[in-house]
This record gives C-alpha cells, structure tokens and sequence, in this order.
C-alpha cells in the first residue's frame, strides 16, 4: 500500500488563506489548494493509496479544535495525526483522548512552536506517549520559513536516549539542512525518518547513503504536500539505485507496519 506519511491540509474554510501564507512565507508555490478533495486528486495522479495528515498547532489552543476536525478525516485513504502543543495544559490528557478519538499519533513543530525537542518539561507527555502507544512525528532541522533552529539531530538523539519506548518518525531525513549531523546522531538509532522535501535539496547520492546506512526499514515515503508534487517524488526514488525490497520499505511498508493499531 503505497503510503505518504506527510502532508498537510486545512479545513475547507481555512485552506485558502492558509496556503497563501505559507506560499508567501517560504517563497514556494502549493501543488493542491490544502483541503482534503484536493489531496485526494494529488494521491489519484501519483498512485498513492494512502495519506498521513500532519497537523500544526501554533497555539496551545488550537489544539483540542484541530484534534476534533483531524478525527473527521479518518478513512481508508486519509490517515489523520493530532495536533500537540508544548505549552498545552495537561498534555497527557490530551493524549488520552486522541488516541479515543481513533488517531494514531501526533505532530510538532520545534519551529513554528518555539521550543527544543529535549525540553525536561516534554519528559512526562513523552513518556505517555509512549505508554499510550501514539506515535511522536516531529518537523527536523531548519525550516524555509521561521529562522530558529531548534530540532538539531543532536537534540533528537537526546530525547530517543530518553525515551526509548517512544515511535518517533522526524521528518526531511532527520533534519533539513542539517543532513551533516544526521549520520553521527541519529543514524542506526531507534527512530523512523521520512524523505519529505529532502529530493532536489540533498544531493541523490548522498540521500542513497544515508536511507541505506540507516535502513529502508527505518525510511518512509513523505511529500510534505502540498510544498512538493508527490508524482514527481516518487518517480524521483523509484529512478535511485534502490532494491525492489528496499523501494517496498520505502513506500509504503514501513508506514504500514508502525501505523498498524
């Protein structure tokens, strides 16, 4: 089942405004208009039988509101993650009701929300996460829009020693821009790394190296859409000196196994 473990959209309402900015903010144009009817035409064109929504909350109180409209999406083909907060008011209860609510992990974003992955703080809600059985998806390394740089691969490999029990998946190959660090902290380390926007920004051979030295295993097919047209990426990977068992991993199998409830 070819899965894609990262994208983004927007209620209807939302997406329009949504879109612009981001596209003003990062200077990239979006392939689809961010609601769910245009991610389902993008995964039509590309083949893809299955999407992972991704959320962002920029303030603790978008979250039960995203979590509620992300619960809605849930189909066969449209996977939703919640949407966690650093600074939430009892982020464990919060837990508690995504995973009632059916969703199978939750997304952050050490940018756009302004705080370092291995904050003490983050150790309880870490350590539910773990217990609960959800999964941690995090944005990795620098961002095209805000300039912080807060989710180094060093500060990633800290809160893996801590938290070994807990799934994380870090997106952009461990860190955008940052792929220098990703072999010495985070690679053969227990952790899941998604290809988003990492194609055309990291030269292919070294892609190749890192996905190889790490394991097709631990590797999952992301566009970040709609900021890259999934067709062409995928087209992208399946052009790379990969196995067929290891494009297997790549695109859908891995995905397949974590996302199992």
């Amino acid at each position: 089942m070819l899965t894609d473990i990262h994208t983004h959209i927007w209620p209807d309402a939302l997406a329009p405004a949504a879109v612009a900015a981001l596209s003003a903010q990062g200077g990239i144009p979006a392939l689809y208009d961010g609601t769910v009817a245009g991610l389902r035409s993008a995964m039509k064109r590309a083949g893809i039988d299955r999407s992972v929504v991704q959320p962002v909350a920029t303030k603790p109180g978008q979250v039960r509101t995203i979590n509620d409209w992300a619960a809605t999406l849930m189909s066969d083909d449209v996977v939703p993650f919640g949407a966690m907060h650093p600074d939430l008011e009892d982020p464990i209860a919060e837990l508690e009701r995504m995973y009632a609510l059916g969703l199978r992990g939750f997304k952050m974003h050490p940018e756009y929300q302004s705080f370092s992955p291995d904050d003490p703080k983050l150790t309880s809600m870490f350590d539910a996460a773990a217990e609960i059985g959800l999964i941690f998806f995090s944005h990795a390394g620098a961002d095209i829009g805000p300039q912080t740089l807060n989710g180094t691969p060093d500060v990633f490999a800290r809160v893996i020693d801590r938290h070994p029990d807990l799934t994380i998946v870090l997106a952009h190959l461990g860190g955008f821009r940052q792929w220098h660090d990703v072999p010495r902290h985070l690679i053969g380390r227990d952790v899941y790394l998604d290809t988003a926007f990492t194609l055309g920004h990291l030269p292919d051979e070294e892609f190749v190296e890192i996905v190889r030295a790490h394991g097709a295993d631990r590797v999952l097919f992301g566009s970040d859409g709609p900021w890259t047209d999934p067709a062409a990426e995928i087209a992208r990977i399946r052009a790379m000196p990969f196995s067929a068992l290891e494009l297997d991993a790549i695109l859908g199998g891995t995905a397949g196994r974590i996302l199992a409830r």
